[in-house]
């Protein structure tokens, strides 16, 4: 059922009201591009492109990040470090946080390999 006029004035006011809008512009075909990774990773578009923004400023400062939060997890990467995550995950077909999640949990199983040959050693 369609909404009625009064609510979609209702919405719009809300709208204008507690959002701001950016009109953006892209090469074509890029459009396409963002809205299948958006979908690969259950997102909208909009959450999508506010999530990649947010990833690359520091809260409340409207300045560039100097490392980008992944996941709210805690981890903070440098710039140069993301930007070779985020070309590693690509070639691997992944997202950034799932590549990171696996190098991290690589690393770790390294570390107690690691520290299990050290202990033999001893």
């Amino acid at each position: 059922m369609p909404a009625s006029k009064a609510q979609q004035k209702a919405v719009n006011k809300y709208m204008a009201a507690n959002y701001d809008r950016i009109n953006v512009t892209m090469p074509k075909g890029k459009k396409d591009t963002i809205q299948a990774a958006a979908e690969a990773q259950g997102q909208s578009v909009n959450a999508f492109i506010n999530a990649a923004i947010n990833g690359h400023m520091a809260p409340g400062t409207g300045q560039e990040a100097t490392g980008a939060p992944i996941e709210d997890r805690g981890i903070s990467l440098s710039p140069s470090t993301l930007k070779a995550a985020q070309a590693a995950a690509q070639a691997a077909g992944e997202g950034v946080s799932e590549f990171i999640g696996r190098a991290v949990e690589t690393q770790a199983q390294r570390d107690t390999i690691a520290r299990k040959m050290k202990r033999r050693q001893s």
